[in-house]
């Protein structure tokens, strides 16, 4: 059975690799520059790698250590995070909340629902992990989030959740554009357009695909973007048009872009995202009904601003 590496080598592997010297570990670490060589040889010597190559005074990262460096940077963000939480638990009694959320949540919504959050819930530590849903729900899984605000997947085995209300998409163009004197966009408008979309691999850009191949419509797809939220930046450069969900619009008032309704329906669903028997805390069922709230009336408002738009206004509140 491997013995345990050596948690102090690991540490100047580190320092190291973060300072670009010996010398400039030494400092980090409060220990001489001849220390840290010995702590390194030590891990070269276990490892049988060669991490650093001589030139003079100077050291150079080998490829080796450059892939090491992500394996023990991973293992020191644990720690961090571990030394984090034993503090939320020393400090107070509601603790630390993991929360996973889509990007187009993270700018504007999210930072509104955790101030109210933390107006009930004073001591509790919100650690906020932007990503794909499906990587969310794979952390979610793995015990590394608490909650997750995205989109359920097709298999929701061992997860519960509790849904947002759905929301249509939009489209959006640069204010001159020719599509912007319409009232109403639909796909057949689409054809022949310089289009900013999203990912493949998006169930939006999935539902869109669809539409436009049942019309018979051929956009020039000019961008393709992970995230929704970066979809504005794009359009208000006038790069493309886009058809994306209201909630990566919101907090964006730029006079460059115009907002359409759009037919057919392109839905966004997503929800608070749980591990199934796992008990919720008061901070994640907390923090779930102000985001419906937040998400609510930030729509209602960002509804005013589209034509026809006055007639489907949401009027519940969460």
């Amino acid at each position: 059975m491997a013995r345990p590496l050596n948690f102090r080598q690991l540490e100047a592997f580190r320092a190291v690799m973060l300072t670009g010297s010996m010398t400039g570990a030494g400092h980090a670490m409060s220990i001489s520059q001849p220390a840290v060589s010995r702590l390194i040889h030590d891990l070269e010597h276990e490892l049988k790698l060669v991490l650093f190559q001589r030139q003079g005074v100077q050291i150079i990262a080998t490829e080796a250590a450059v892939q090491l460096y992500r394996e023990v940077e991973r293992h020191f963000s644990g720690a961090d995070r571990i030394r984090e939480a034993a503090r939320a638990i020393r400090l107070s009694t509601t603790g630390y909340l993991h929360v996973g959320t889509m990007p187009n949540l993270a700018s504007h919504c999210l930072p509104e629902a955790i101030g109210l959050l933390l107006q009930r819930h004073p001591d509790v530590v919100v650690s906020v992990h932007p990503d794909s849903s499906i990587n969310l729900v794979s952390m979610l899984l793995h015990a590394q989030l608490d909650i997750v605000f995205g989109a359920l997947p097709p298999d929701p085995n061992g997860l519960e959740h509790d849904p947002f209300p759905s929301t249509q998409a939009v489209c959006v163009m640069p204010a001159s554009h020719p599509l912007a004197r319409k009232k109403r966009v639909a796909v057949n408008d689409l054809d022949g357009q310089d289009l900013v979309a999203l990912g493949q691999a998006s169930r939006q850009r999935i539902q869109l695909n669809n539409a436009m191949l049942a019309a018979g419509v051929r956009p020039n797809i000019r961008v393709e973007t992970m995230h929704s939220s970066s979809v504005i930046g794009y359009v208000s450069r006038a790069i493309g048009i886009a058809v994306i969900d209201p909630i990566a619009i919101i907090g964006h008032r730029t006079p460059k872009v115009a907002i359409r309704p759009f037919t057919p329906t392109i839905s966004l669903d997503f929800s608070a995202v749980y591990r199934r028997n796992v008990p919720r805390s008061d901070a994640a069922t907390t923090l779930t009904r102000v985001l419906k709230q937040v998400v609510a009336d930030k729509l209602g408002e960002m509804e005013t601003r589209i034509p026809q738009a006055a007639g489907r206004r949401r009027t519940g509140k969460v």
